[in-house]
């Protein structure tokens, strides 16, 4: 698990010093987010609030949809090892964290990365409220930015949606006999 201190909204005015601390006991910020949107083949796109009126707001999300992250972000330094760590956190579930390594970038931009799908979850047990806890880094383990949000996994509409074709949810073939066994 991811250990994160307690959410503060998204930086929007950087500096061009990444290593000293503000006031906020964050780093004062190398990196500027410009914008952060969950974008998903069958749901389309929708920006998540940076800050402001509307970043409280949970958005509802099918069960079992499949969204990528989209940032686009601007650099006031050259920044060695991006990372982008996310922290999901629904009611009596076990928080799933995701880390992926950006990589290093020179001062400007603005730049956009699309992170690889991931699927929600899926099923009634996993309906309800989650708090999404995303923050920006560098190979120091410096923050750089950070936004909190919430989303609502709602039932799906019109049923359910097939399980991925993988190993892990792939049900038992019934009937067949492996060679080697009685």
């Amino acid at each position: 698990m991811i250990d994160m201190p307690p959410a503060t909204r998204a930086s929007r005015s950087p500096t061009s010093h990444p290593s000293s601390e503000g006031r906020s006991g964050l780093a004062e910020r190398a990196v500027e987010l410009m914008e952060l949107t969950l974008v998903s083949d069958e749901l389309g796109t929708f920006a998540v609030p940076l800050e402001g009126p509307g970043d409280a707001t949970p958005h509802e999300l099918p069960e079992g949809a499949v969204v990528s992250l989209a940032m686009t972000f601007r650099l006031g330094a050259d920044t060695d090892g991006l990372i982008f760590e996310t922290l999901r956190v629904g009611e009596g579930e076990d928080p799933v964290a995701r880390r992926s390594a950006l990589g290093s970038f020179r001062a400007g931009g603005p730049y956009e990365i699309r992170l690889p799908p991931e699927r929600l979850p899926l099923g009634r047990a996993h309906r309800g409220t989650y708090d999404v806890t995303a923050r920006m880094s560098d190979a120091t383990g410096i923050e750089h930015a950070r936004v909190s949000h919430r989303f609502i996994l709602v039932p799906r509409p019109g049923g359910a949606v097939e399980p991925p074709e993988d190993d892990a949810y792939r049900a038992p073939e019934r009937g067949r006999r492996r060679i080697g066994r009685p």
